[in-house]
């Protein structure tokens, strides 16, 4: 069995064939696919039946609704393929994903394989292009991807079973952000990865799923939870056997993408999300290996606010 596709189900009766006809649709045909009812509270059950009916590579679970994470850590369990992917219900996959990434899998076996996403916004797609590169170190490949917005996705990347593992990651249960909270520490601990250019994912983007929500609520739960998640990578790595420099760029990156989520903030609730980042010291970690590095870390510092309404806007 080459690869183990994990599908996470909740609430995407609307979108679920497309998804799981998108993995049917496959031109490279050695893969089972695990489809996880995380509780779902639609039809999409009848759905999971039906393809499970239909093709005996669909294996389908019913679990108590235990959020994202949960039922993709629970995927995993189930997983025995020799390469995981994560698909999420309401997005699909094209058509040539797993003939491309087995083709680069015949000439180089790493621990993971990156692939091109694109986004489906109101129906268009919008290309989300990433570096493109074959069989590089690690920490080279992290320079490489970080730039790319979408890198720490789930989804975009295919992880040697074997791997994933030896490290036993797991997602974080009941946070958000879960894919910031563990693929830069995938990343972290590969050896080997390659990049390849097909655009193989597509990522529907929904106004009513709870990562585009902005009610206030949501919004402190997204902050809690990116915090939450820093602490946990920078606390990871420092006890792992990487190299100083690679180590510096990890906590760097890590650093930029807590401060990035400003963009999203304003009035009390930047304000108070900003005191949270003075608390944690995230200017400590960014780089000043530049001069222009070092002047933008030091008037994050000294004057968070100004840096946000200036450089991130």
């Amino acid at each position: 069995m080459k690869f183990s596709i994990i599908v996470p189900v909740y609430n995407v009766y609307d979108y679920l064939e497309k998804c799981l006809e998108s993995v049917l649709e496959q031109t490279y045909d050695n893969y089972e696919v695990i489809i996880v009812n995380d509780g779902t509270k639609d039809n999409s059950q009848e759905i999971i039946k039906h393809y499970c009916k239909l093709d005996n590579r669909f294996k389908g679970y019913i679990k108590e609704n235990g959020g994202l994470s949960d039922a993709r850590n629970f995927g995993v369990k189930k997983a025995t393929g020799d390469y995981i992917i994560f698909l999420d219900g309401d997005d699909y996959l094209s058509k040539k994903l797993l003939e491309s990434i087995n083709n680069e899998l015949k000439e180089n076996e790493v621990d993971l394989v990156k692939y091109q996403v694109r986004r489906i916004v109101d129906g268009k797609p919008v290309e989300c292009p990433a570096a493109t590169f074959s069989n590089m170190p690690a920490i080279n490949a992290f320079k490489s991807l970080m730039k790319n917005e979408l890198f720490i996705t789930a989804w975009s990347t295919a992880y040697n079973r074997k791997f994933f593992m030896k490290y036993k990651f797991q997602y974080a249960v009941g946070k958000l952000h879960e894919d910031f909270g563990l693929t830069p520490l995938i990343y972290l601990c590969a050896k080997r990865i390659s990049s390849i250019p097909y655009v193989g994912y597509n990522y529907v983007i929904r106004e009513n799923s709870i990562m585009t929500s902005t009610n206030k609520r949501n919004q402190l739960k997204r902050n809690a939870d990116m915090l939450y998640h820093f602490e946990f990578l920078i606390n990871t790595a420092s006890k792992l056997d990487v190299d100083y420099n690679t180590l510096q760029l990890f906590r760097s990156f890590v650093a930029n993408s807590l401060i990035f989520r400003c963009r999203d903030l304003d009035g009390e609730m930047l304000d108070d999300y900003l005191k949270e980042l003075k608390r944690l010291k995230v200017g400590d970690y960014l780089l000043d290996d530049t001069f222009a590095r070092g002047i933008k870390k030091n008037l994050f510092k000294t004057a968070p606010k100004f840096y946000v309404k200036h450089f991130l806007h």
